[in-house]
């Protein structure tokens, strides 16, 4: 109420600030909020008279718009796109007004007129370069309409939703050109909804893979690259691909994350998974490699215990006897001290000794 007040005095006091669109805007947004139509009428009206020359007008009705939608004040909402249609047309404020009336809609269960409102989008601004962005945001919003579903415990509504919003975004894949500012973005999003939430492990691979592949310096490749590697995992527990197939591929997908982003937050599980794999495997040798490389890399991080754990393990398999005893003396010095392997170490620590006169 405090804010509202001082917004009120700067738009009838300084009306010729910079401020004053932006006081008079958030004075009407708030009784938007709090369902107040007459004051919020009113507070639009005098916003459109008052500053119907500004260049900020339309943004500002179109954030009004937002902050209806967001409210779930839908009519007045509907209103103030509107009104941004008619009076600045073949603009982005019309672009941007017509994506809010998509969402909006996405709100009401109005299918049809979002299908109808992106063609409109497409076939009046295909080319312009924030288009695409926007055709994005309208797909989100029936991904945060799937998560109110799952919420309330309709899990197939749920995933209806999720393939609504990967639908709009084949659509940016399908009728856009390809570039670096939107495309990689699209099919991240539809890979995480694919293997996250939906299952479809091999989809959003394909969709991972497309990432890394056409766009290895995307900001989220390194992710991408990662998730390659673990939903072949998922794909293969779940019986979807053979065990002979999926495992190169296993393979492959996490030594790229460790050769093409070793500086990523992904690069030390990958160098963990392949480790585990060699130690399941008994490929001891490689095994050691990839844990002495995580050491070598990473001698801050949290896992440091667990490694040289099963780097000793690795060293007493391959008959290096002494570097396994210094390897596990030097896991007892980093390790807590409640650590349930610390008698287990010591008693092979005194039959390596043992063994070693």
């Amino acid at each position: 109420e405090d804010v509202k007040l001082l917004c009120e005095y700067i738009a009838e006091n300084h009306s010729d600030s910079d401020f004053a669109i932006k006081a008079r805007a958030s004075v009407a947004g708030a009784d938007i909020l709090l369902g107040n139509d007459a004051a919020a009428q009113a507070g639009v009206d005098a916003l459109i008279r008052d500053f119907a020359e500004d260049p900020e007008l339309a943004g500002m009705l179109c954030k009004l718009g937002n902050i209806g939608w967001e409210g779930g004040k839908y009519d007045r909402a509907a209103e103030l796109y509107q009104y941004v249609i008619d009076n600045w047309p073949k603009t982005e404020h019309e672009m941007r007004a017509k994506t809010g009336i998509a969402k909006l809609n996405i709100s009401l269960g109005n299918d049809a007129a979002v299908e109808a409102t992106i063609d409109s989008l497409i076939a009046d601004f295909n080319d312009h370069p924030a288009l695409p962005e926007m055709v994005i945001e309208i797909g989100l919003r029936y991904y945060g309409k799937a998560h109110y579903s799952e919420a309330d415990g309709n899990d197939e509504q749920a995933a209806q939703h999720y393939l609504k919003a990967i639908a709009v975004w084949e659509r940016v894949l399908a009728e856009f050109s390809p570039s670096a500012s939107y495309t990689p973005r699209a099919y991240y999003i539809s890979a995480v909804v694919y293997s996250q939430e939906l299952r479809r492990y091999a989809d959003g691979i394909v969709c991972y893979s497309a990432v890394v592949d056409n766009w290895p310096d995307y900001e989220y490749a390194w992710h991408a690259q990662y998730f390659v590697g673990m939903y072949y995992e998922r794909l293969l527990k779940s019986g979807g691909i053979e065990e002979s197939e999926a495992l190169p591929k296993i393979e492959q997908a996490y030594k790229a994350v460790v050769e093409n982003y070793p500086n990523s937050r992904s690069a030390p599980r990958a160098l963990l998974k392949l480790a585990g794999s060699a130690l399941r495997t008994a490929q001891w040798s490689q095994a050691a490699a990839y844990l002495e490389q995580f050491l070598d890399k990473y001698p801050d991080n949290p896992r440091v215990p667990d490694v040289l754990y099963d780097l000793a393990r690795a060293y007493e398999q391959m008959g290096e006897l002494e570097l396994a005893s210094n390897v596990y003396r030097w896991f007892m010095d980093m390790t807590d001290p409640n650590d349930c392997r610390l008698k287990t170490v010591q008693a092979k620590l005194n039959e390596l000794e043992g063994q070693n006169k």
